[in-house]
C-alpha cells in the first residue's frame, strides 16, 4: 500500500492565511473598542417594608402621615380601618398609593374613633412581606380581628414563618431517614423549597439547597450501590 502526501498544498496555505487574517481582524477590533460592557440587574425580589412610619395630628379632624420608602420599593400602599389594622393591601380603605413619602388625611372623627393604618411597599416583583403600622384617635376601637388574622398569616408566610420552618425541618429529617426513591423525592423537595425561599432571603435558602443536593447525591450513590449488590447476588 502506498501512502501519498498532500497533493494540493494550496489548501493548507489558504487555511493558514485565513487564520492569520482572522486573528488580525480580531486584534484590530479589540484595539478600536477595548471596553467590555457589563450589565448588572437587581434581584427579582419584592421590596422591603416602609420605615419611620409616623402619624402627626394637624387638626381636630386631620392628620399627616410620613414615612421612608422601603428598599427597592417603587410605590407605597397605605390602607386604613376603624376596626383594626388591615391585614392585606386589599383590606380596609385605600388611603394612599404612590411614590411620595407623606399624605394628608382629613374628615376624621379623632375624638371618638381610633384609626388604624398599615403600609406596604411594592415593586414590579411583588409586595413586601412585612409592613409598617401606626394608629391615631381616642376611640375604644374594635375587636381587631384583622390583627389576629395578620398574626396567623405571619406564622405561615415568609422565610421565618413557624409553620414554614417546621415543615422544612420535618422534610429534612424524613429525607435522612427514608430510602430509595422516597429519599430522592424528599431531597429534591428540599432543593425546590430552598429555591422558593430565595425570594425572601438567600441566607435562609442556601442551607436547604445545600442539604437537599447532598442528600440527593448520597441517595443516588446508595441506589447505585444497592443495584450493583442486587445484580451480584442474582449472578
Amino acid at each position: 500500500m502506498v501512502y501519498r502526501s498532500c497533493r494540493n498544498p494550496g489548501r493548507l496555505i489558504a487555511l493558514l492565511l485565513g487564520l492569520v487574517l482572522l486573528l488580525l481582524c480580531s486584534s484590530v477590533a479589540m484595539a478600536a473598542d477595548p471596553s467590555i460592557s457589563i450589565t448588572v440587574t437587581k434581584w427579582a425580589i419584592p421590596p422591603l417594608a416602609p420605615t419611620d412610619f409616623e402619624i402627626e395630628q394637624t387638626g381636630v379632624s386631620s392628620i399627616n402621615i410620613t414615612w421612608t420608602k422601603g428598599t427597592a420599593a417603587n410605590i407605597t400602599i397605605i390602607r386604613g380601618s376603624t376596626s383594626g389594622y388591615p391585614f392585606s393591601i386589599f383590606d380596609g380603605t385605600s388611603i394612599y398609593s404612590g411614590n411620595s413619602t407623606y399624605v394628608e388625611v382629613g374628615d376624621l372623627a379623632l375624638g371618638t374613633t381610633t384609626y388604624y393604618f398599615r403600609a406596604w411597599s411594592q415593586n414590579e416583583y411583588g409586595t413586601s412581606t412585612t409592613y409598617a403600622q401606626a394608629s391615631v384617635g381616642n376611640g375604644m376601637g374594635g375587636t381587631d380581628v384583622s390583627t389576629l388574622t395578620a398574626l396567623i398569616i405571619s406564622l405561615i408566610e415568609g422565610p421565618t414563618g413557624i409553620v414554614n420552618m417546621m415543615f422544612a425541618v420535618a422534610l429534612m429529617g424524613f429525607a435522612f431517614w427514608k430510602k430509595g426513591w422516597i429519599r430522592l423525592l424528599l431531597a429534591a423537595s428540599l432543593i425546590i423549597w430552598g429555591v422558593f425561599e430565595m425570594q425572601y432571603d438567600i441566607k435562609i435558602a442556601a442551607p436547604f439547597i445545600a442539604v437537599g443536593a447532598f442528600l440527593f447525591i448520597l441517595g443516588t450513590l446508595r441506589m447505585i450501590a444497592a443495584s450493583k449488590e442486587a445484580s451480584s447476588e442474582a449472578v
